[in-house]
């Protein structure tokens, strides 16, 4: 999951731009709209790396003008910091937790209380990145994972005035030579760490000191462009950059290395364009824009523990009216938070002394500190869950990634590795080769079953079906599907190919093709359909279900595009002569209910449609037997 960071508000000094809030406005709402779902806005976690921009001019710029006046005071620069981000922080991480003790699970309190305390210390970044992998990258369950881009910025304002304040007496030159050399360093940590650990390459502060330190650049060389036409000519490129990272990015673009630069230096353009007064600037500093900048920390504070909670606690899917209500909500209380405790503390802090206020915080801190110890004994105690659900409720927590062998013959991201020499390794065995996306690697625990009989050839890596890519760079996930499909097949013919994926609507294009290739037809092909996918984790759903007495959640909450690409793949299928095993016959029934638990008290998936062990080896088990009686002389098992 990608989040947003607030920017500080102007001292007293410096300038006030409405365009820098209408900027604002840009990047907030592509991420609410990324995070509700909404189509479009695959790319619109990159407001992040633009509110970076801007707080890094910003605030560099306060910095500086408080250094030229004499007025440099780190205690009343960490005194504007607490009063800014405090107390609708306060008030937003109070509300969460009564949510959390309402709505999550066993296990997840605990997870909860830990990112409590790390948001607490700013340091929540840090914390996601040591308790992440593919899996529970964005777990519905972390109501507070967007608040480690906070901890990221305030990791950089506890050194920045320091450096500031060291150089302030010195020329001016050497500040913006330690801005560029800061900047130059951290964006090409950036770029040599991604390749080797893309998750500290997006958490962690050396990798994004950079996009900060890009703002910094702008507010250390304050020209503005030397000619109208070229501010004019600047602005309008700077919104299509943005614009083209927002519509075009997406969860498997490598980020942010080189590819961040789009939108950050495109924030930096409308940055310094907008010092010339441009027609862009205008219309970002006109009122629906800035309004909305205004109200963006506060939008950015509440936008996400509301989609945890509406996803996860009230269940109320992914369809257009859940997704307008959702924002409806969002913006309510993004007003009534601004209005209510953004503004009042702004107005009635100023004749407060700085001491009461340091103080202020850091018993804020402890308060925090102290909730989150006593936290999940609070939740513990006020729950009903006996062992069984606590034991269903810890599939939350199933590690698909050691399941499915992730690193090894399953490629989670660019960067991860891929074994061919392991992975597509040969015996005297019959083959049984399984190629696709994570929907594919899932059938992994279930096949290794038959490892006895067969060699198993997995070439499965997230972000590419089973289907011939039209290119294979080195080191994509198209390298891997296609290795197998264009390479390995033509010295290589196993008693059985399974192609299985995450099938939507919009993914289908090359199927056919694909079932239609003469190495393809010979290796004896098997199609899976889509599984059945939930709006949420299953086994949340399934101790709903429980405690409300509504057996009919889970098939309230399935999605419903799996049943159209199920008879559109069964179309496909029958036109090519291609043996069809559909995963909605094998477990759903006439009324659209479908098997939820492999055996009583395990679920068949543990998310919202990956599948545990004993899942697996349910749809395994179907595979093998469809496959048997499709291909008895090359599974072996003619005459029997």
């Amino acid at each position: 999951m990608r989040h947003i960071v607030t920017a500080a508000a102007p001292s007293a000094h410096l300038a006030y731009r409405g365009d820098i809030d209408g900027l604002r406005a840009l990047a907030v709402i592509p991420v609410v709209l990324f995070h509700a779902g909404v189509r479009g806005f695959r790319g619109g976690f990159v407001g992040v790396d633009i509110f970076f921009v801007i707080s890094g001019f910003l605030i560099t710029g306060i910095l500086l003008r408080d250094a030229q006046m004499g007025q440099l005071s780190i205690a009343e620069f960490y005194r504007r910091r607490i009063l800014r981000i405090f107390p609708a922080l306060i008030v937003m991480a109070l509300c969460t937790s009564v949510g959390a003790v309402i709505w999550l699970l066993p296990g997840e309190w605990e997870r909860y209380a830990r990112s409590l305390m790390a948001t607490a210390l700013f340091g929540s970044n840090i914390s996601f990145y040591l308790a992440t992998d593919y899996f529970n990258l964005g777990a519905l369950s972390e109501p507070l994972l967007h608040t480690w881009s906070l901890a990221v910025e305030e990791q950089w304002y506890l050194a920045w005035p320091l450096v500031i304040g060291l150089l302030a007496t010195r020329r001016h030159g050497l500040i913006l030579v330690t801005v560029v050399v800061i900047t130059i360093l951290s964006f090409a940590c950036a770029i040599w760490l991604l390749p080797r650990d893309a998750s500290a390459t997006f958490y962690l502060l050396p990798t994004r000191a950079w996009e900060l330190g890009t703002g910094a650049w702008l507010a250390v060389s304050r020209h503005a462009p030397s000619r109208r036409w070229l501010a004019e000519l600047m602005s309008v490129a700077a919104l299509g950059m943005i614009a083209v990272a927002v519509k075009f990015y997406t969860e498997t673009t490598p980020f942010p290395g080189l590819a961040a630069a789009l939108p950050c230096v495109g924030a930096a353009l409308l940055i310094h364009a907008g010092r010339s007064d441009t027609w862009v600037s205008r219309r970002l500093a006109g009122a629906p824009f800035r309004q909305i900048g205004l109200i963006s920390y506060s939008l950015y504070l509440w936008h996400w523990p509301v989609i945890v909670f509406a996803e996860s606690g009230l269940f109320i899917g992914h369809g257009i009216p859940a997704k307008v209500a959702m924002i409806a909500v969002i913006l309510i209380l993004s007003v009534a938070s601004w209005w209510y405790v953004e503004r009042p503390f702004r107005v009635a802090s100023r004749g407060w002394p700085t001491p009461r206020v340091l103080w202020g915080g850091a018993a804020a801190i402890a308060g925090l500190i102290a909730l989150a110890l006593v936290l999940p004994s609070i939740a513990n105690g006020l729950s009903r869950y006996d062992a069984q659900d606590r034991r269903l409720a810890g599939y939350l927590f199933y590690r698909g990634d050691d399941a499915y062998r992730a690193g090894r013959c399953f490629k989670v991201g660019w960067n991860s590795a891929y074994q061919p020499e392991n992975c597509l390794a040969t015996t005297n065995k019959p083959a049984i080769a399984f190629v696709g996306d994570s929907h594919a690697a899932h059938l992994w625990p279930g096949l290794a079953r038959y490892a006895g009989h067969y060699d198993l050839v997995q070439a499965t890596a997230i972000g590419c079906v089973a289907r011939i890519p039209e290119r294979m760079k080195p080191g994509s996930c198209e390298a891997v599907i296609g290795g197998l499909l264009t390479g390995w097949l033509r010295n290589h013919r196993p008693a059985a190919l399974i192609l299985a994926s995450r099938w939507r609507l919009g993914v289908l294009d090359g199927v056919e093709q694909t079932l239609r290739d003469p190495l393809v037809r010979r290796s004896h092909p098997l199609l899976v359909g889509p599984i059945p996918q939930y709006e949420t984790e299953l086994p949340r759903l399934i101790l709903a279900a429980r405690r409300r007495d509504d057996a009919d959640l889970p098939r309230r909450m399935l999605m419903d595009e799996m049943f159209i690409v199920d008879r559109q793949m069964r179309a496909i299928a029958a036109r090519t002569g291609t043996p069809y095993l559909s995963l909605i016959d094998l477990l759903c029934d006439a009324q659209g209910r479908c098997r939820t638990q492999a055996r009583p008290g395990e679920p068949m998936q543990f998310d919202y449609g990956h599948l545990t062990a004993p899942g697996s080896a349910v749809v395994a088990d179907a595979i093998l037997a469809k496959l048997r009686a499709t291909y008895p002389a090359a599974m072996g098992t003619e005459g029997r």
